[in-house]
């Protein structure tokens, strides 16, 4: 039990955020003094994950153990295997218990794509010619402004992004593959980023394959990134880690305080998709198609219903428009 109660403790926390402590006191036996002081760092370090976040990873994290349970379950002899459902049934009621409540009427502060403004803002910003660009090498400015047009472009994951190889690139036509890779043997990080939904193909404008491709010349002069296939790198040649996107937007939050504050690389997939509805509507797509259209061009099943996770600024812009037509028809008089 106390090791459920710090690992529920712990699924507060953005994984980031997490030290290399968290994963080493599994295997060891650590004074408890030890542990209070390393969660106290932890905690002035970080910022808490929304519950919802929160929720989600403990409610993941019992079912993979009652699989457990159940598997080795399979293995005992009949009152031994009695014996441990008994104790999983007990421990896990325990352990769900520190599922926090989520409310699924509080939308107010969600998290939001960009506005037209703060879009041309960053885009403006992170141009490789840039006076305001942070970064001082060409090819580490090249490549960030990579990242974010793609991002923007595609709507993918930033693991998605990260995973791209450049053997996913179509040799004929602007697209490319976003392919699912786990456990890859040519992925050199500990963590490596992945595909969390269907593999597809995603095509782009020929202004952006050509960067892309003017891009990969500049990747050919670091030697060592032609060990790897991965399209983005470090300005040392290895694969780029996912605590690189991180800090990359966050140099640029500092370095343009009008940028939002909560500012990273998922937002980007918030305005893609809010810019998706924008699009739909211009071309009049039925809300079906808009549906399957969507679903297709972000890997999500046909029936999803995520978009609605990232659409919360388009649906509030359309919302108070509704509501302010509505009002037209009182007839109130100016004061």
């Amino acid at each position: 039990m106390p090791e459920l109660v710090r690992l529920a403790g712990t699924c507060q926390y953005r994984v980031a955020d997490l030290s290399g402590d968290e994963v080493e006191m599994a295997n060891k036996v650590v004074d408890i003094k030890r542990i209070r002081l390393r969660r106290k760092v932890v905690e002035r370090a970080s910022q808490a994950v929304d519950v919802a976040t929160q929720a989600s990873r403990l409610r993941y994290i019992a079912d993979y153990l009652q699989y457990l349970s159940t598997y080795v379950g399979a293995t005992l002899k009949p009152y031994m295997r009695d014996e441990l459902e008994r104790v999983t049934a007990h421990s896990l009621k325990a352990f769900l218990a520190h599922v926090p409540p989520v409310s699924k009427r509080t939308t107010l502060g969600a998290r939001q794509g960009l506005s037209e403004e703060e879009q041309t803002q960053l885009l403006e910003v992170i141009r490789p010619d840039s006076q305001q660009n942070p970064w001082k090498r060409s090819f580490v400015r090249q490549r960030n402004w990579l990242i974010v047009v793609l991002l923007l472009a595609t709507g993918m994951r930033c693991g998605e992004l990260l995973g791209l190889q450049i053997d996913d690139l179509d040799k004929r036509l602007p697209k490319f593959r976003i392919i699912r890779r786990a456990d890859s043997k040519e992925d050199p990080r500990p963590n490596q980023p992945n595909a969390k939904t269907n593999d597809r193909e995603v095509e782009v404008r020929p202004a952006i394959m050509r960067a892309v491709l003017a891009y990969i010349r500049q990747r050919r002069g670091i030697e060592a990134a032609r060990k790897f296939p991965q399209l983005i790198v470090a300005d040392d040649g290895r694969p780029l880690s996912s605590k690189s996107i991180d800090k990359i937007f966050t140099q640029l939050r500092q370095k343009c305080p009008g940028l939002p504050v909560d500012l990273t690389s998922h937002v980007m997939r918030h305005t893609w998709n809010e810019r998706f509805s924008e699009q739909a509507e211009l071309l009049q797509l039925s809300d079906a198609v808009e549906e399957k259209a969507r679903n297709e061009q972000q890997g999500w099943a046909d029936n999803s219903k995520t978009a609605q996770t990232y659409t919360r600024r388009y649906a509030t812009r359309k919302g108070r428009e509704v509501s302010l037509k509505l009002q037209e028809k009182l007839d109130v008089p100016d004061q």
